[in-house]
């Protein structure tokens, strides 16, 4: 299986740097985010470095406003947008999307559902695929899923670890799995979403690597981490982070074949 890491998992030092030491530590590709200052730049600099671009994760603090009329809303529909129509003119097909932002859920709302609508057709005209991923309230997946699931172009994010602290009576792998497209994985104690390596807090992998295997399609093996969650990794450096961060995907795709 292929193993990918998140860029942006810190920002100590420069995205090349960061790309370099992911590079040199054996990942096949990358997990992008879409930052003001890189959104435009940062393929050729991936792609320079041999490595593959897996996704690009919209931005997505502030998404309620696309639920509910408000001041922004119109601000985050455009930015999504637009993050949309540059991974088409980069050749990237794939962009996470999250639903909602927060424990405190917006009201399901026609006006939330024509936002997503727009979002799901500008992928459609830019041939990109709108991954929805389960986040603090999985069960606006159901409502997004229920009206636009059956469309080519809409498909699934599962993390791992939003799962394990967020919503642990939920198997939103197994219940969307026909629209797996990506993977986040990473790891926390079960109360906090730390982001932290696998292995490193209570998530039971085995269970995960076993549902995944019953599934018809496997995405590759792509750790969501970031060394500032967790005090951790508080005084880590990042090439220690990014090599312990390989060991990590690579026993995890060892524990997948044993499986």
């Amino acid at each position: 299986m292929k193993r990918c890491m998140f860029a942006d998992f810190t920002f100590k030092i420069p995205f090349e740097e960061r790309i370099r030491l992911i590079k040199e530590n054996g990942f096949d590709g990358v997990m992008l985010g879409f930052s003001d200052g890189l959104k435009y730049t940062q393929y050729d600099i991936v792609r320079n470095f041999g490595l593959e671009i897996e996704n690009v994760h919209s931005q997505f603090d502030r998404m309620n406003a696309l639920w509910t009329i408000c001041p922004e809303s119109e601000y985050i529909l455009q930015r999504t947008l637009e993050c949309v129509r540059v991974c088409g003119e980069n050749g990237i097909k794939t962009m996470i999307c999250h639903p909602t932002d927060g424990l405190v859920p917006p009201e399901v709302s026609r006006f939330g559902i024509e936002n997503f609508a727009k979002i799901i057709q500008c992928g459609e005209e830019n041939g990109v695929d709108i991954v929805f991923e389960n986040i603090q309230l999985p069960q606006f997946l159901d409502v997004l899923f229920d009206q636009f699931g059956s469309l080519d172009n809409v498909k699934f994010c599962y993390d791992t670890g939003h799962e394990n602290c967020f919503s642990k009576n939920t198997d939103c792998l197994t219940k969307f799995g026909s629209k797996l497209a990506c993977l986040h994985i990473h790891d926390n104690d079960g109360n906090t979403d730390g982001h932290m390596i696998p292995f490193d807090g209570n998530l039971n992998f085995e269970k995960f690597l076993r549902k995944l295997k019953n599934l018809d399609h496997q995405p590759p093996l792509s750790l969501e981490l970031y060394m500032s969650k967790s005090t951790m990794y508080r005084n880590a450096a990042p090439d220690s982070f990014v090599r312990r961060a390989a060991e990590a995907a690579k026993q995890l795709e060892k524990l997948y074949n044993s499986i």
